[in-house]
């Protein structure tokens, strides 16, 4: 049996836009997924805030490292598009797919290292643009009028009262 067959099998889940599918630092159900519909967008929490890294897009797995070691959620993930429809890899089906279909390990190692190597680049230019930010703050004066000030939005799809739905 090849991918396509395997993924035809998964079980399905639709979540809607601003659902948050998983939080960073919960821990994991053991499952991880493969995005059939949609667009997710994963943020990691850096120095306080919530920093995009990257969007997932219509045939990407993700949460891998859950099936791997069952270790808390490295990032936490939010629907972006209208809705979302994905497909759910727990580790019996995680299992099958790699017996029945060993181009998907392939696939899987292949997209984990690439993606390890993007994140990490990705990580560290944001800590650099925040230290610049900060030596920058240092030197100019804080705006005192309120109209100066940048507002912030009123949903934070990461406040504890967001129920993710992907655990």
């Amino acid at each position: 049996m090849g991918l396509k067959e395997s993924l035809a099998k998964l079980s399905m889940i639709n979540i809607k836009r601003g659902e948050v599918l998983f939080k960073e630092g919960v821990p994991s159900n053991g499952a991880m997924f493969f995005l059939f519909e949609g667009q997710l967008d994963i943020y990691k929490q850096i120095e306080g805030k919530h920093v995009k890294l990257r969007s997932i897009l219509p045939g990407e797995f993700f949460g891998e490292m859950a099936i791997i070691n069952n270790s808390p959620r490295a990032a936490s993930i939010v629907v972006v598009s209208e809705s979302a429809k994905l497909g759910i890899i727990n580790r019996t089906t995680f299992g099958q797919m790699s017996q029945e279909s060993p181009e998907f390990l392939f696939l899987l190692l292949k997209k984990v290292i690439e993606r390890l190597y993007e994140t990490d680049g990705k990580i560290r230019a944001i800590k650099r643009k925040q230290d610049e930010d900060t030596m920058i703050a240092k030197v100019l004066p804080t705006p005192t009028n309120e109209d100066d000030a940048v507002s912030t939005s009123s949903q934070d799809p990461f406040s504890d009262n967001a129920t993710p739905v992907g655990e």
